[in-house]
């Protein structure tokens, strides 16, 4: 009998041992991998106090900043990526729109985009300071991951006033890609300057070296071609092409948004929070190993998208 007991309790025993573990895989498998970071995202606000021109609703912007910053303060994120056009005209816009940031509880992380200089030439170099940008392009690190923000205004006919060799120099190269047919040959877009160029490739070589992914921002897009895009983006994209850090591409400027995957590579645009009224535009993006999840509010697509090995 004590033979038999024992037998008997032996098998339990398995048989619970067995279950608990088909349990406790079954848990595993349906348990969310937590992503490696997550942070908000604004872009092309364009706050101006005029009244509204097509579906440009100036005003407006400063109603939908209070609504985004609301939610993305109740999620205890370590930072808001902002890529650019805060304000669409005029530098005492900035007074009105960077109070609305405050109750966020973190940093914003910004760029600048063309509207963010459509002040008066005094005030042009004022800009980054008083968005509290370390320099014109940077980069920052969270959780193992390097943003590298670059400054596609760095040749243009808007940054400098318009009477200063840069803005001379901007319009002459200008005129030439107008006349090569370039249709990204508009006044509201710019270049990436060569010096701006040699200091990515080093932060990419770094990162490669240190098997850090790379997110790369920046104000107007790299693809598609479809005539917003930075000057000299082809240029760019060699660069990219190059190092295998980089994982992503964000950007603002084209308000419709857009999505082009180049080499693995997903060249993200994300929509303005200018258009539409009453319909706003910000996201949470979360950051995995193997792809990204855009938890897109008002008129941003919520989607994943996959990112390379």
């Amino acid at each position: 009998m004590v033979i038999i007991a024992g037998f008997m309790n032996r098998r339990k025993f398995i048989g619970l041992s067995a279950a608990a573990a088909s349990v406790a895989a079954v848990r595993g498998a349906g348990e969310e991998v937590k992503p490696v970071l997550t942070f908000g995202l604004i872009t092309d606000a364009q706050y101006a106090d005029v009244d509204p021109n097509g579906e440009r609703h100036y005003r407006e912007s400063v109603p939908k900043l209070k609504a985004a910053v609301e939610s993305l303060s109740k999620q205890k994120l370590p930072f808001t990526l902002h890529l650019g056009d805060f304000i669409d005209r005029d530098f005492a816009a900035f007074d009105v729109m960077l109070p609305l940031l405050v109750p966020l509880g973190h940093p914003v992380r910004h760029l600048l985009g063309n509207h963010d200089y459509t002040v008066s030439d005094g005030e042009k170099d004022k800009v980054r300071a008083k968005l509290g940008m370390p320099h014109d392009y940077y980069t920052f690190r969270e959780s193992g991951v390097r943003f590298v923000l670059i400054d596609t205004n760095g040749v243009s006919v808007y940054k400098y006033p318009a009477d200063s060799p840069q803005t001379r120099d901007a319009d002459t190269i200008l005129k030439k890609l107008a006349a090569e047919g370039l249709n990204a040959a508009k006044k509201w877009n710019g270049g990436v300057p060569g010096s701006q160029i040699g200091w990515l490739e080093k932060e990419l070589t770094a990162a490669d070296a240190a098997k850090e992914p790379v997110i790369l921002c920046g104000h107007h897009p790299l693809l598609p071609a479809d005539g917003h895009q930075v000057w000299n983006s082809e240029g760019l994209l060699e660069v990219i092409d190059k190092h295998p850090a980089v994982i992503a591409y964000f950007c603002g400027h084209q308000h419709g948004g857009g999505e082009v995957v180049r080499n693995g590579i997903p060249y993200i645009t994300f929509k303005s929070m200018l258009h539409e009224p009453g319909v706003n535009s910000w996201s949470v993006i979360h950051l995995f190993k193997d792809k990204l999840r855009i938890e897109g509010y008002g008129r941003e697509v919520p989607r994943e998208i996959p990112l390379k090995a």
